[in-house]
């Protein structure tokens, strides 16, 4: 089967899944794949197909077929100015709160911008007039694109018929050629979508809207809403404090363990893990432990080990109250808005939670013995440790992207519980760091807070040195600066690149040394640095920045990225030897 005609199939079947009845096509070459799968799916009863030849009067029935049943019909047209003549009744629906689907077909991004024929940027055409646009990639034979293609279709038609705030909604599909059927019909993986014809993702964000018991909530997809035992709590980035309380709840009635992602804030989690991207790194560990039911909170996605646990989950429970709730693995089979309540009944595996618990006690050891190796190294990893262990009752811990996250995450997980972690984890970006800590910092001690550290690399603190350009007369913040330099992009060295590319082009593209002194920069900067090169001496600048005040930088001059890397993968190969002997 060629990705055009596998990609249209599942997008006219998760529609029908959605509850959609009626779709309204414009006939036109491009969009040849959907009218064939929405002929066959008329001719076996699904849905109610009609036929008209302008696209703007296409777009008006469907908006009167979506007025009159409250359930959003869908208008399917070729690319070019043919999406185009949809707008008139996109704005109606815009300001009428009317749900409607636009359903766009368009050539590959290739043909954009060369002159090809009916092609244009149609994907952005709308504007502000859609509560949401989605640009699918074009189809391609690679394994994950049924659940890219039925979790977008889903996301769509759930944000259509939000119930706050109903309105239009905008799919736009590239078709590459060959847009009919072959004579296979084999694709490398199941087409099918969820057990007993339901949606990929349920929106239950507002019937959900209080907090429910975990097994009602269960009722909505199984049959037998059972609990299971072996159940899995991940706490991504999130702005509901409350939460914590409800998981920690939830976690210790259940019996489940609890990674939370640094800014998740739930290291006072009663079965909250402290190495939990480690233990799921390792690939028997993970296997043996993948759960029947995973509930992720908030915006998920730091360690790609934990991506795929929740990936490999049975049941993928998503608590998110934003339109944009995060699902990076499209995997969630329910969305809601608060954290469940304990169930009335479960079942319960004493053995399940022990298991992740004597595992994690195993890793810590390993991580501890790991890092003691050689007390002449200063690697990411320690100074993360240190930082983190000094951050003041009451305070802040504002944390950069890249290695300094995931370091404490991996590393100092459990160590912050009576201070509050920050991050720019809404991109993950290194811009804007200085600032966004400098601003949490002042707010969080006009209210009375304590002193706050910002944990960050050196790329991400040049990116924003400006924000150390403060009028002379303005209150600083007590905020110590702790930058992790190992002159250049430390992450790309234990990723993909760090082992594909030749280490002159590494250096070159990835690495990026700048060879500056920070501490020099800081200066001239009026800002008080110090640079420092021993765990001892860190922890004593750190100590000594706090007791000064004001706004300070301390720039630990970490080993060279490469040994760094190798750090890491030794105490990666710690941890699994350690599992594996237990």
């Amino acid at each position: 089967m060629n990705p055009a005609t596998a990609e249209a199939l599942v997008i006219v079947d998760e529609l029908v899944r959605c509850g959609v009845t009626d779709v309204v096509l414009a006939p036109g070459s491009r969009s040849t794949p959907l009218a064939l799968a929405l002929a066959a799916a008329e001719a076996r009863g699904d849905l109610m197909l009609h036929v008209r030849l302008d696209e703007r009067s296409a777009a008006y029935c469907a908006l009167g077929i979506s007025r009159v049943n409250g359930i959003p019909a869908v208008v399917v047209t070729t690319s070019g100015t043919a999406a185009v003549n949809l707008h008139p009744a996109v704005v109606e629906a815009d300001e009428s709160s009317v749900p409607l689907v636009l359903l766009t077909a368009d050539r590959p991004p290739r043909l954009r911008d060369v002159g090809a024929n009916q092609t244009i940027h149609q994907a952005t055409v709308f504007g502000s007039d859609v509560r949401l646009a989605l640009d699918l990639s074009p189809a391609v034979r690679e394994a994950g694109q049924v659940g890219y293609w039925r979790s977008s279709v889903a996301r769509a038609v759930a944000v259509s018929t939000d119930a706050l705030r109903p309105g239009p909604v905008h799919l736009n599909v590239a078709f590459d050629e060959p847009l009919v059927p072959t004579d296979d019909d084999a694709w490398i993986e199941e087409l099918d979508g969820r057990p007993d014809g339901r949606p990929w993702t349920a929106d239950a964000r507002l019937v959900a809207g209080m907090s429910t018991p975990l097994d009602d909530v269960l009722g909505a997809l199984l049959d037998e809403p059972v609990v299971p035992a072996r159940g899995l709590i991940v706490l991504g980035d999130h702005q509901d404090p409350e939460a914590i309380e409800l998981i920690d709840e939830l976690a210790e009635a259940l019996g489940w363990p609890v990674v939370s992602e640094p800014t998740g804030n739930g290291a006072g989690c009663t079965t909250s893990l402290s190495h939990a991207p480690l233990l799921l790194a390792d690939d028997a560990f993970a296997d043996a432990h993948v759960p029947d039911l995973v509930i992720t909170v908030g915006r998920v996605g730091l360690n790609r080990s934990v991506l795929r646990m929740i990936s490999r989950a049975d049941l993928h429970l998503a608590v998110d109250t934003r339109r944009e709730w995060s699902d990076p693995t499209r995997s969630a089979d329910i969305v809601l808005a608060t954290v469940p309540l304990p169930p009335e009944e479960s079942e319960y595996d004493e053995e399940w939670l022990e298991s992740w618990q004597r595992a994690d006690v195993l890793a810590a050891a390993a991580v501890e013995t790991a890092l003691a190796s050689d007390d002449d190294v200063l690697t990411g990893m320690h100074v993360a440790r240190v930082t983190a262990a000094l951050v003041p009752d009451g305070g802040l811990l504002f944390l950069g992207a890249s290695w300094p996250v995931r370091h404490v995450g991996s590393f100092a997980a459990n160590t912050v519980q009576d201070a509050v972690i920050l991050g720019n984890r809404g991109t993950s970006g290194i811009d804007g760091c200085v600032s966004t800590a400098w601003g949490a910092a002042a707010a969080l001690q006009r209210n009375g807070g304590a002193g706050a550290i910002a944990l960050m690399g050196d790329q991400t603190f040049l990116y924003d040195t400006n924000g150390l350009l403060a009028p002379a007369d303005e209150e600083r913040p007590d905020l110590v600066i702790v930058v992790s330099d190992n002159d250049g992009g430390g992450i790309f060295s234990s990723l993909e690149q760090g082992s594909a590319v030749p280490p002159s082009m590494f250096e070159r593209v990835f690495g990026n040394p700048l060879g500056i002194d920070l501490v020099e920069l800081a200066d001239s900067l009026s800002t008080p640095a110090v640079a420092v090169y021993s765990l001892a001496d860190l922890e004593q600048a750190i100590d000594d920045a706090l007791g000064a005040g004001g706004v300070r930088i301390v720039v630990a001059r970490t080993c060279d990225r490469a040994a760094e890397a190798a750090m890491l993968d030794s105490v990666q190969n710690a941890v699994s030897s350690a599992l594996e002997s237990a």
